[in-house]
């Protein structure tokens, strides 16, 4: 199991520079993916988001690079020629206008800057790819370590967790009895007074038939079994990978299921029960929340 939650770090030692990554990871429904580089390496975005879908199915991820030291970027002069031929020809024209003798100098030109472009040159990708893949790799790979090992713990208390529902549960079976006959007789006393207070004579096969019905509307063995199914399904949940939204729903379906039954079992004592497994089914659900 593992959690969305969790920090990677990664720092990889070149020949004059540092490359630091941070990968912080928080809880999101989907897999959110925001990456900050230094410009240098802004045409390898796509790379690296690739690398992490690969990676992690779940969560907000914030990767971050930084540089420490020199990195050698090669850089490309170009003269625009033109430019500087127009500028020459205005410069003479100018002078000669104005009665100055002196010749246009190289020096002169080289005032206006317009015509001297300093370009970064095309570097290939996968050199650049090579200068941070290292540190990327080290950060996802520490990330994964942390979010396993917070994984374990969210694991250890759901387990906990499934284990005090399963016992409410049992204790809901253990009353299921006694709670029918309850029921039974709390049915009888009040259509017993009823017949009593209209003077109506009692038909003993017409009262039975009605406390079928009755009894039929409150039983509630079949959401005590879909109860301990949904259990079950959880338990095996927490042994697979990317179970984090499985899980969600089958919280939903829990509470759902007790709901139900509270109502149909029309006891104190069961909905005493129900308020306890309500809470432990909410506990679980605030765990699940951070699974994968």
């Amino acid at each position: 199991m593992e959690s969305m939650t969790g920090f990677g770090m990664g720092v990889s030692i070149r020949e004059n520079f540092q490359v630091s990554c941070h990968i912080k990871s928080l809880n999101h429904r989907y897999l959110e993916i925001n990456i900050k580089v230094p410009k240098r390496y802004a045409l390898l975005e796509e790379r690296i988001r690739k690398l992490l879908t690969e990676t992690f199915l779940r969560g907000k991820l914030e990767l971050t690079i930084k540089i420490t030291g020199l990195v050698k970027e090669r850089r490309e002069i170009i003269f625009d020629l033109e430019m500087a031929r127009a500028l020459y020809e205005n410069l003479i024209k100018t002078k000669e206008e104005l009665g100055i003798s002196s010749e246009v100098t190289l020096r002169e030109l080289l005032e206006f800057r317009e015509w001297i472009l300093f370009e970064e040159k095309e570097e290939e990708l996968d050199k650049l790819w090579e200068e941070i893949r290292e540190a990327i790799e080290l950060a996802i790979k520490d990330l994964r370590r942390a979010r396993r090992e917070e994984g374990e713990k969210l694991k250890e208390r759901i387990t906990d967790y499934l284990t005090l529902l399963k016992e409410r549960i049992e204790l809901i079976e253990t009353r299921k009895e006694a709670v029918r006959s309850e029921n039974v007789e709390k049915m009888k006393r009040k259509i017993y007074a009823l017949l009593e207070e209209f003077g109506t004579t009692l038909d003993l096969s017409r009262l039975y038939q009605e406390i079928a019905i009755l009894l039929d509307r409150s039983d509630f063995t079949e959401e005590l079994e879909r109860l301990k199914v949904h259990l079950s399904h959880m338990e095996t949940l927490l042994k697979e990978e990317g179970s984090g939204k499985k899980l969600d729903f089958l919280c939903q379906e829990l509470h759902r299921e007790i709901t139900t039954l509270s109502n149909k079992a029309q006891s104190p004592q069961i909905s005493a029960i129900a308020v306890e497994i309500k809470d432990l089914i909410e506990k679980i659900r605030e765990q699940v929340q951070n699974v994968v």
